[in-house]
């Protein structure tokens, strides 16, 4: 029998991608939407439940019967993160996949920076649940860097079009990135490994690149300008002191001092990696090239 699986957050930026994925896997799958909601996604072959995120009773009943549950909501309220966890324990489902896909949240320097404490809160409160549940609930992290393609498009990783290219540190230290359909074979990976994922964290990466890597690749003759990332983490927490901060400047501030900075644990050791496990493969470099061309034209 195929596993019976939850996604919460289907739409935004990765939600279509695992939901694609996970359908393509033949798994039995169950989209959450919002009650309420006016969201006109095609969820294809998926069952659709629309839940109150409000309601611990909402959410328990949806997850009734499910055995894995995907979290690919973004930036929401905390409880609602917490209370998500808390009716999958309640509907005994086996595993807890939360939104982490990003940046290594586990590194000691990267847990500090504001952006993140979300995400620590709810690895924390994950692994509470599980030595309740005596091992009956439990969880998978997985940490992949930032998204390859999707990063390039909105010109988060390189700002392409210039007139100026903004270098962090330079440009040249190597991050691991994972492109949308990478995050979700990964996934799907850990679904069909429940005991080898079992209450861990897993490293996958498609491709390790730098900035000046990825800008000789695009082809584009562009000004550099280098940016400090200690500047940026030292900007952010400026503006996070103000009354009223701007998410735009501080948000993106952290997770680019992540992301380039030193000591952030941003390239992953090969002997971390659980690519084969999840059946994620490197890009070659023809593969890496034809991405980042069609993501920056």
């Amino acid at each position: 029998m195929s596993p019976r699986v939850a996604i919460a957050g289907a739409s935004g930026n990765l939600g279509p991608a695992v939901l694609t994925a996970l359908l393509k896997a033949s798994f039995e799958v169950t989209v959450l939407t919002r009650a309420g909601s006016d969201d006109n996604s095609n969820f294809g072959q998926a069952r659709v439940v629309a839940v109150d995120y409000s309601s611990l009773e909402s959410l328990t009943s949806a997850l009734d019967g499910q055995e894995v549950v995907v979290s690919t909501l973004g930036a929401i309220p905390r409880d609602i993160h917490l209370r998500l966890v808390d009716a999958a324990v309640a509907a005994q489902v086996q595993r807890f996949i939360p939104s982490e896909f990003g940046s290594d949240t586990t590194n000691e320097n990267a847990a500090k920076l504001p952006v993140y404490q979300d995400k620590i809160a709810v690895q924390k409160y994950l692994q509470e649940k599980s030595r309740e549940s005596g091992g009956k609930f439990s969880y998978t992290l997985q940490i992949n860097g930032p998204f390859l393609d999707w990063g390039l498009m909105v010109k988060f990783l390189l700002n392409w079009e210039g007139p100026e290219a903004e270098l962090y540190d330079g440009g040249d230290r190597k991050f691991s990135t994972t492109t949308l359909s990478g995050v979700a074979k990964g996934i799907c990976g850990i679904i069909n490994n429940l005991e080898a994922t079992k209450n861990r964290t897993v490293y996958i990466r498609e491709a390790d690149v730098s900035q000046n890597q990825l800008l000789k690749i695009s082809g584009k003759q562009l000004a550099t300008k280098s940016i400090s990332t200690v500047e940026l983490e030292k900007h952010g927490f400026a503006e996070l002191s103000k009354p009223n901060p701007d998410p735009a400047v501080f948000v993106f501030n952290f997770l680019r001092r992540a992301i380039f900075g030193e000591g952030f644990g941003s390239l992953f050791p090969v002997e971390s990696l659980s690519n084969d496990l999840l059946a994620v493969e490197h890009l070659r470099e023809e593969e890496l090239e034809d991405i980042v061309t069609k993501c920056t034209n």
